[in-house]
């Protein structure tokens, strides 16, 4: 009973420093999906907005000019996720609306569209690493 009992005492002991050993990545997500974007949250002392870089870069002035550097940068990086062979097949009709709401004159759109398709873009470039990095788990045991 009383190797339990220091056992327990132990355990909570130590749920602090696992809570605090999450990465980066891990509190962002958790933070983006508890709060919503945009949540402050803290990480090693530090403060951070749960914000996507495309995010970041979308909040400009909605002028064509600006769609279309969007529009070239979801270009470029779905043409690098194309090239290692992990390019989302929703990607490419996602830069055909965009480039129509350009068209439009709805910059807005355009802007958020060319947004979600670069980072679906970087989210093929991410699952092509983590495959590269995790191959050995989709081999059967």
């Amino acid at each position: 009973m009383k190797k339990a009992l220091i056992a327990a005492v132990a355990a909570l002991t130590l749920v602090p420093a696992f809570a605090s050993a999450e990465s980066f990545d891990d509190a962002f997500n958790k933070a983006r999906a508890m709060y919503g974007k945009g949540h402050v949250f803290e990480w090693q002392g530090s403060q951070y907005a749960a914000i996507h870089e495309e995010e970041a870069e979308a909040n400009v002035a909605a002028t064509a000019d600006n769609a279309q550097l969007m529009i070239d940068k979801a270009k470029a990086k779905n043409k690098e996720a194309a090239k290692l062979g992990f390019e989302w097949k929703l990607t490419g009709d996602i830069l055909k609306k965009a480039e129509q709401a350009k068209a439009d004159g709805d910059f807005r759109k355009a802007l958020d569209l060319a947004t979600q398709a670069k980072y679906h873009a970087r989210m093929g470039i991410q699952q092509y690493h983590y495959a590269q990095s995790n191959w050995q788990l989709s081999v059967p045991q």
